[in-house]
């Protein structure tokens, strides 16, 4: 029998509260809803990929100061990332994802609007939330859909076309963007506001849930029902060994990676001088790479299902990602040594994202054959504090030295810090499946 052609069973009820997976629909089905809400939900976010730096930078913003502004977004979503991750387990993905749109429309709006540094803090805390209602809940709603439908084959595969997906959308909304800022700098941010307005609809329309036992909201036990998921959440992460490592090792990535990302399209605009639409493009070369380095774990995993812990397989996965890890590293510290070179940079830059559209996925995967479907958003969300983590201090620190030193010894300190993460994933071929759920340290 073929899994992809199966039919949702109506009465599979998934612990996560009695939602399940809407007995009209087939896999293909859900598979089309779950990339159309993706596809709609990327498009919306990717008019500022490659401008947001040039904007601020318009504003009068110093790089320690454009490196902080982030820094709050990922300080506001290190604190709420959890607990509404719980929201979403709780209460539902579709009312999760559909608030969490709504308040980065809200915030876009504020973006458009303000000139002072205070005004971007406050816009930037207000998207933070509202990203952490919409993390995990994606996800966390179609993977527990796909399973009640009966899905049956790797997820390495559907998670590569996820990022290929996104990063196509990205890469569309980016050069819109990019055309949209030569005119008016700001221009952007209404883009992207009307684009989370869009992707609001579209999860309201296509992320049905049905319960077994209606859900009513009762406000005064929120706060006991969240709390008791969230220290679940934590206890559970904190347990497996394996989402631990996985998670320590998201946040190096992040601390390495998120001053790059405000600090490549300011070298690129420098460098060339023909107008902001330059960096639209380079976003879009750079997208491309890691649609192709996603696009290699799809040809490398076979499509049959492995025990995902498979001494073998195990073995071999905790291989390739740390190996792809080390050359990652490698190619940020060609980027600032020969950061004098445009050309250089540029090809050091196209392997960096290669290598960022290979190992995303492939952790993704790993993660989530890690956990259990009841605390999939909760545990998605506990990993995504680690990135929160590690991108806060990375942008502060990362800031500092731009500003100090310039673009070359920022991105050269960025990929030592990329190295240290084969450090956590090189472990990870050692994990029993007997020892996931013991204590890691």
């Amino acid at each position: 029998m073929d899994p992809v052609q199966t039919t949702a069973n109506a009465d599979t009820v998934i612990a996560e509260g009695g939602t399940l997976a809407p007995p009209s629909l087939t896999v293909h089905s859900i598979l089309r809803r779950y990339y159309s809400v993706w596809a709609v939900y990327s498009f919306g976010g990717g008019f500022l990929y490659g401008v947001y730096p040039l904007f601020l930078r318009s504003r009068g913003l110093g790089q320690f100061q454009m490196n902080s502004v982030l820094a709050t977004y990922f300080f506001v979503t290190f604190l709420t990332d959890v607990p509404t991750g719980a929201f979403a387990d709780a209460l539902g993905r579709r009312r999760s994802f559909v608030l969490g749109c709504s308040l980065r429309f809200i915030a876009f709006l504020t973006y458009f609007f303000a000139h002072r540094y205070a005004f971007f803090l406050v816009a930037e805390s207000i998207d933070g939330i509202g990203t952490t209602f919409c993390n995990g809940a994606i996800d966390a709603w179609g993977v527990d859909a796909l399973d009640a439908g009966g899905y049956g084959l790797q997820k390495d595969r559907l998670f590569s076309r996820i990022s290929q997906l996104s990063n196509f959308g990205f890469m569309l909304s980016a050069i819109i963007g990019a055309y949209a800022a030569n005119i008016n700098i700001a221009w952007p941010w209404l883009l992207g506001a009307a684009g989370y307005f869009i992707a609001g609809l579209a999860g309201m329309l296509l992320m049905h849930e049905v319960r077994a036992v209606t859900a009513r909201l009762d406000l005064r036990g929120i706060p006991r029902m969240l709390t008791g998921r969230v220290i679940a959440g934590f206890r559970q992460g904190w347990r497996n060994r394996t989402v631990l490592l996985l998670s320590l090792a998201n946040g190096i990535f992040f601390a390495a990676w998120a001053p790059y990302w405000l600090e490549w399209p300011q070298y690129f605009n420098d460098a060339w001088h023909t107008g902001i639409w330059i960096v639209g493009w380079y976003f879009s070369l750079f997208t491309l790479a890691r649609m192709a380095g996603a696009e290699i774990v799809v040809r490398l995993i076979p499509t049959a299902i492995t025990e995902p812990h498979n001494a073998r397989h195990r073995h071999t996965r905790a291989l390739r990602l740390t190996t792809i890890a080390v050359v990652l590293g490698s190619f940020l510290i060609a980027a600032g040594l020969g950061n004098r070179h445009i050309w250089l940079v540029t090809a050091a830059l196209f392997g960096l994202n290669l290598c960022f559209g290979a190992v995303m996925p492939m952790m993704q995967t790993w993660f989530n054959a890690s956990i259990a479907s009841d605390e999939r958003a909760t545990l998605l969300s506990f990993n995504s504090t680690f990135s929160t983590i590690g991108g806060s201090i990375g942008l502060l620190l990362g800031g500092a030295v731009a500003d100090y030193a310039g673009f070359g010894p920022a991105w050269i300190l960025a990929g030592a810090i990329s190295l240290t993460a084969a450090a956590c994933l090189y472990p990870l071929r050692a994990v029993s499946s007997n020892a996931e759920t013991q204590v890691a340290f």
